[in-house]
């Protein structure tokens, strides 16, 4: 499988992220069919037989952060059985509150989408990075922009002034640092992976293996679309 949709210059050995500066598409609400639309191209290649198949990260995934078959369309989860508060998922609220257990006395690690961090070794939270490098085989640090990052305080609405690189309080209105790059309802959750970005969080790893990986290994959140993973090359 792919994961990692790197252009490659062969004369210059260099990995350089995909050019995508002149890709055009519309995300349209009245539109249902949207959903099914794989734009960024952020899906899996799959190279395992005689050729190469690719399989899309539709723009509905993307909202959740999943890949798995059983939920890759609204009627696919309509059919899957799946139930919230003991009735049938028909709603997207239902979906979202279902897959990340929003609610329920676990819910600090079934909800892989949350952006802050909260106290102790939590390390699901939100965190993105402009790396500015060129090549994937060279890390450097010295330019690094962060973007996003749930354990530091966004200037807007802080109220603990003095503590600004501390996670953000929830109950006096506080964000997390950046939090309008995903969170678009203010409610402190991602909303999933960015469909106009093949890797949301800048590690250089596309969205689509980093969910499939997270899905596998059955602990969600500890391989994210929505947090920078270490860049170590070697």
């Amino acid at each position: 499988t792919s994961c990692l949709p790197l252009s490659q210059d062969g004369s210059g050995g260099t990995l350089a992220r995909p050019d995508t500066e002149f890709t055009w598409f519309t995300l349209n609400p009245a539109d249902p069919n949207d959903a099914n639309e794989d734009p960024d191209q952020d899906g899996n290649w799959d190279c395992s037989g005689a050729g190469c198949t690719y399989e899309s990260y539709t723009n509905f995934q993307e909202f959740y952060a999943i890949t798995t078959s059983d939920y890759s369309s609204p009627n696919a989860v309509r059919l899957s059985g799946l139930t919230h508060d003991g009735m049938p998922v028909e709603e997207g609220w239902q979906f979202r509150a279902a897959i990340l257990g929003l609610g329920q006395s676990n819910e600090l690690i079934l909800n892989y989408l949350k952006l802050d961090k909260f106290g102790g070794p939590d390390a699901q939270y939100g965190y993105i990075v402009d790396d500015k490098d060129t090549n994937f085989l060279i890390v450097d640090p010295s330019d690094d922009e962060v973007l996003m990052a749930g354990n530091i305080t966004d200037a807007w609405d802080i109220y603990y002034t003095g503590s600004p690189n501390t996670p953000p309080v929830r109950n006096v209105g506080e964000h997390e640092y950046g939090w309008y790059l995903l969170d678009l309802d203010d409610d402190h959750l991602a909303e999933g992976s960015n469909p106009m970005n093949w890797d949301t969080d800048g590690d250089w790893m596309n969205d689509w293996f980093e969910v499939r990986d997270d899905e596998e290994d059955g602990v969600r959140g500890d391989s994210s679309p929505i947090r920078y993973d270490s860049r170590q090359t070697s």
